[in-house]
């Protein structure tokens, strides 16, 4: 690698992405980035198909980008901007609320003891703190923790950079005497090998287990028979519930008369003896309009309050955003998880625990807070924090890179094979 002046690099740090692609049959898979910390960078790709492969490698954010967002999301909670809506005996009012408020005020503290995590609101005027009902949370796009120069760094031209390459193209062939092995049936248990599979004919395969397509009504109903399956998220978790409801009509929505789309959804299936749950995770969420409050849990509690069985199934995700606040909020929220899985799983060994990564970006705007760094940052602490527990992993940010995805929700073709993966570990 090479700086802005064109001087060898003697240091690593680059933001780097890569895959290896096939589009006449719709074909690709992430490659395993190493950095040798010199300037100089390992790629190391996986051939799984025959035919010809292309080359793609990514500059995301150069090294000198990577230090300034480092430090800029550390610095504080300046990024985001939570109003509180507190109503008492016909008095309502609207207040500051956040993580990290000025002291010199009357402050109502919201905690959970347990999980260390805290969360205040300024006081109102003679209404109680109990009668917060509602919160809403906004960006605040005029503030910044980067200097001009940082900023520069930032702009969409610097941003996904494709790195030349003296080669285009490679053909692919089946060596001689080469043995298919006979994949096992996908199961609980994180295999942090990365990539952790391929596309081919725009259809996720795994490179440890099989997967079965559950693409028909009949299919997945026979697989969500008897199941009681809890989802917590964000609205790439909601794609998923949305997905499975589109396919299966024999779901019926139960009206829960919330507002708004983070709203909880049910949907039973009385004669098969289905229940589906999706809930939002809870703060940090970024809502732009007053949603509901006090029906809000951690994912930790959540699963606290689950007593689990053989016909439970837990699933969870967490992602972007959090990106908008100092790190020390999702690791803090990913051993909590952690320890609630631990305990989960001593009490009901039979219930299964599904954890889906967050996947890549837009990126087209709000790069300080929202880059792709800190989603991946975020993606190599759930992984290595939860590695050794029995659970499974839909791992959307491998499938993703895989596919090119730039989008904040990845397109169906993904969720497909997402939810395929999900449901080959339940059935």
């Amino acid at each position: 690698m090479f700086d802005h002046l064109g001087r060898r690099k003697t240091y690593g740090g680059d933001f780097i992405t890569a895959r290896i692609y096939s589009p006449d049959i719709k074909a690709s898979a992430s490659g395993r980035v190493e950095d040798l910390r010199n300037g100089s960078y390992h790629i190391h790709f996986t051939l799984f198909w025959q035919g010809i492969v292309q080359f793609s490698i990514l500059m995301v954010h150069p090294s000198e980008a990577i230090s300034a967002l480092w430090q800029a999301r550390n610095k504080g909670h300046g990024y985001v901007a939570y109003t509180g809506y507190f109503v008492y005996k016909g008095n309502e009012a609207k207040v500051k609320c956040g993580f990290d408020l000025n002291q010199t005020q009357e402050l109502c503290e919201y905690s959970n003891i347990k999980e260390e995590e805290y969360f205040y609101c300024e006081k109102p005027v003679n209404i109680p703190c109990g009668s917060l009902t509602k919160m809403m949370s906004v960006f605040v796009d005029s503030h910044t923790y980067l200097s001009k120069s940082e900023k520069d760094l930032l702009t969409r031209s610097n941003i996904r950079v494709e790195i030349p390459k003296n080669f285009e193209k490679i053909s692919v062939s089946l060596c001689s005497g080469n043995i298919a092995v006979e994949k096992k049936k996908c199961s609980p248990g994180l295999n942090c090998t990365f990539p952790s599979g391929y596309f081919y004919q725009n259809m996720w395969n795994s490179q440890y287990c099989s997967i079965t397509r559950y693409r028909n009504m009949k299919d997945i109903n026979e697989c969500l028979k008897g199941k009681i399956v809890y989802m917590t998220g964000d609205s790439t978790m909601l794609q998923w519930m949305t997905y499975i409801s589109k396919h299966v009509n024999s779901l019926k929505t139960f009206n829960l008369y919330n507002e708004n789309w983070p709203m909880t959804r049910l949907f039973v299936d009385l004669e098969r003896n289905i229940k589906i749950e999706w809930r939002k995770h809870t703060n940090p969420f970024i809502m732009l309009v007053f949603h509901t409050f006090k029906e809000e849990y951690t994912i930790p509690d959540q699963i606290d309050h689950i007593s689990g069985n053989q016909h439970t199934v837990y699933i969870f995700t967490l992602g972007m955003h959090f990106r908008l606040f100092p790190l020390e909020h999702y690791i803090r929220r990913v051993i909590n998880i952690r320890r609630a899985i631990e305990q989960l799983l001593l009490r009901s060994p039979e219930t299964k625990v599904i954890v889906k990564t967050e996947n890549t970006s837009e990126m087209n705007e709000r790069i300080e807070m929202l880059s792709d760094f800190h989603g991946y940052v975020q993606y190599s602490i759930v992984i290595n924090i939860l590695q050794d527990l029995n659970v499974a992993v839909v791992d959307a940010w491998d499938m993703t890179v895989a596919f090119a995805s730039e989008k904040n929700h990845p397109s169906e073709v993904v969720i497909a094979s997402e939810v395929d993966l999900l449901l080959s570990y339940l059935c």
